[in-house]
């Protein structure tokens, strides 16, 4: 009888160390933020607005010589296999330049805000490469403003605004390369109602202490918008350049 009681007794120890075990292996919630970004983008494309076609070619430098305002926001939390995430990216420019309006070409002001928000979820396909699908939807709101230095026969001011929503999906894949070091890469391409959106990342992690990480990298971004109810007719542009960031991490 006390062999068995020995027996018993040892099953229930080994049971009473198992559980514990078991509980800490259950998944915990992970969050990373990226309270600002930087985006050194230039656009590449045409735009067209009422009578007005304006060629869209900035590279950075001239962009950041006529930048108004930006402002970005990254968050992203996850559980086991699934996450969510979103991203909001504002982007101000002003300008001068000449400006087709029909076959004469007019001096004018130009002013445009563009408003890029995304929310998604991720589904983790590989846990060793962090190999994930996305899906979601991305908003693109345009606002030109565009006011003419001269007077004539089609020569009207232009202020407008549009939000262009499409869904989106693509994969994420974000491998460790070892402790401090990962990869960063996405590809998605959407459609609604803009004809085409896609998009487009890929950079590394340096993680110089457990909460927190610097990222760098190249993003670009695609839209095309055609059609709609108001004078805003087409939107056209490629958004493109490096991006450097903050990443924060923990966990609950």
């Amino acid at each position: 009888m006390s062999h068995f009681l020995k027996v018993v007794l040892a099953a229930a120890l080994l049971c009473g160390t198992a559980t514990p075990a078991t509980a800490q292996q259950a998944p915990t919630w992970e969050f990373s933020l990226v309270p600002m970004y930087f985006w050194a983008t230039s656009l590449d494309g045409t735009l067209a607005a009422g009578p007005v076609s304006v060629p869209i070619a900035l590279d950075f430098s001239d962009a950041a010589d006529h930048l108004g305002g930006a402002f970005s926001f990254h968050f992203e939390a996850s559980r086991g296999r699934f996450g969510v995430m979103t991203d909001l990216n504002f982007i101000k420019l002003t300008s001068s330049a000449p400006f087709s309006v029909g076959s004469r070409q007019i001096t004018g002001d130009f002013e445009l805000d563009n408003v890029m928000f995304e929310a998604a979820g991720l589904y983790e396909l590989h846990h060793e490469s962090r190999l994930s699908v996305i899906g979601g939807l991305r908003t693109y709101t345009l606002a030109p403003v565009i006011t003419f230095r001269e007077t004539g026969p089609g020569v009207t001011p232009v202020d407008e605004s549009r939000t262009s929503a499409d869904a989106f999906a693509g994969v994420v894949l974000r491998p460790r390369i070892n402790d401090k070091w990962g990869v960063i890469a996405r590809a998605d391409i959407g459609a609604g109602n803009a004809d085409l959106t896609w998009s487009v990342v890929g950079g590394l992690e340096y993680r110089f202490k457990p909460w927190g990480g610097l990222e760098f990298g190249y993003k670009a971004l695609g839209i095309d918008v055609e059609g709609g109810e108001n004078n805003l007719r087409s939107y056209d542009v490629t958004h493109s350049g490096p991006i450097v960031g903050l990443r924060l991490h923990w966990q609950r």
